[in-house]
């Protein structure tokens, strides 16, 4: 367990349900509905792999605390534990209220040469 926040066994099935959106997924809608799973400590935590379409894939992890107020530092325990070293906060609170957001870049467009 990751600081009691979350399990191993909890990191595999929010990364093994990680939604794939794509550019034209992201074009369609202004909303795209991800259901989140509820984890023992009582966050919820999502997963997306965003594709721009270009090579690029960023890993995009959501926390939310259903039960009030979102501990960012928690948030970071949690999603560091999802995505490892090199993730980068990722807005705060702008897509839903106390929503915190991670991103890691998994794979990057390389220039032909």
């Amino acid at each position: 367990m990751t600081d009691n926040l979350i399990t191993e066994a909890e990191i595999k099935t929010v990364r093994a349900n990680a939604k794939t959106i794509t550019f034209e997924d992201a074009l369609r809608g202004p909303r795209i509905e991800v259901k989140p799973l509820i984890i023992a400590s009582g966050y919820k935590v999502s997963m997306t792999l965003d594709a721009a379409g270009t090579g690029m894939v960023i890993e995009h992890v959501s926390v939310y605390n259903p039960s009030g107020r979102t501990d960012p530092a928690d948030a970071e325990i949690i999603a560091k534990a999802v995505l490892g070293e090199g993730y980068m906060v990722w807005g705060d609170g702008e897509l839903l209220k106390e929503n915190k957001h991670f991103m890691k870049i998994k794979k990057q467009h390389q220039e032909e040469k």
